[in-house]
């Protein structure tokens, strides 16, 4: 655990009485100022702006400049901000969990530094929302404030509008098989009691790990109160980020074995596990996935066959 001794600290918070809600946006590289401006703009416009403050950390890039503006521009409005830069970088679970340490709000709304409102209003509906702190509410995500991808940014695309652009509704059938750590609300007392697991590195499955470790001790509901994801990650790169989850979904594996052997990729890893280390078969899925002649809902077919038999490495104790 990181000792908060190890960031620097500027803010315009005051002393008194905690405000409800905590906005916390950890960022390593995105600029945060337009997402902030908006977040402000509507605690400016709650009743009482006391009851949300705005909290950014830089987790450990010196080169990502001019985020004080964040608090200046809090400061001239009389609203509560914090702009914490760590030393070093703590990585997505840690940054998370340090942003909590440092909230004072009853309730914590964790949002992604890739993230815009889809609509004005977005606090006052996380604070309408913020009734049990003993309930994770989860506000979803859209493309609707996106331009189109790119053609080389066409699979996270496709992807994102099959498991994460849907409604509220539908993800309640599936609950924490649909969580999301993008844009999530959790009762302060709850979240310390279940911090993110900070041995998950890098990229990938430490949101998943969450949800099924803190279902045991809450509720999650989804409603419609969701942000854009104003990023496209190129194939590539996409690609590159899978290929680098193995290490984090084998813990998955180890923490989750039962849950991890329901999930829908499973099957496919089992499957597969005989001819993963197939390094021609591999190569081939690999590049095929990436050839933009190939129309994109095809490709990703063939990227998780692609990604099961990456997985297909991974080795426990546990049956399957």
């Amino acid at each position: 655990m990181v000792s908060l001794a190890s960031l620097i600290t500027s803010t315009a918070r005051e002393a008194g009485p905690a405000p409800r809600l905590s906005i916390l946006v950890p960022t390593f590289d995105r600029d945060v100022r337009s997402l902030c401006r908006e977040l402000l703009s509507d605690i400016a416009a709650l009743p009482d702006p006391r009851a949300a403050e705005l909290l950014v950390l830089i987790d450990g890039n010196p080169a990502l400049k001019d985020q004080e503006e964040v608090v200046a521009e809090a400061e001239t409005a009389g609203l509560a901000a914090g702009l914490f830069p760590s030393r070093v970088n703590l990585g997505r679970a840690e940054a998370r969990n340090a942003l909590a340490r440092l909230a004072r709000g009853q309730f914590l709304l964790f949002l992604d530094a890739d993230s815009l409102p889809d609509a004005p209003g977005f606090v006052a509906r996380a604070l309408e929302a913020a009734v049990d702190p003993a309930v994770v509410v989860c506000g979803g995500r859209t493309g609707k404030r996106m331009a189109p991808a790119s053609s080389d940014a066409l699979l996270f695309e496709a992807h994102s509008r099959r498991r994460e652009w849907i409604p509220a509704e539908e993800r309640n059938h599936d609950p924490a098989g649909n969580f999301l750590s993008a844009n999530f609300m959790v009762g302060r007392d709850l979240f310390q009691s279940h911090p993110f697991d900070q041995n998950f590195k890098g990229w990938g499955w430490e949101d998943t790990e969450w949800a099924l470790r803190v279902g045991s001790a809450a509720r999650i509901r989804h409603v419609d109160n969701s942000v854009s994801h104003m990023e496209h990650h190129r194939d590539a790169d996409w690609l590159l980020r899978l290929e680098r989850s193995v290490l984090n979904y084998q813990r998955l594996y180890v923490l989750h074995p039962e849950s991890v052997q329901r999930h829908r990729l499973f099957p496919l890893i089992r499957l597969l596990r005989p001819i993963g280390g197939w390094g021609a078969a591999r190569q081939l899925l690999r590049y095929l996935a990436l050839t933009h002649a190939l129309p994109p809902r095809y490709r990703l077919m063939l990227l998780k066959f692609y990604q099961a038999m990456i997985y297909s490495s991974v080795r426990t104790s546990q049956p399957g």
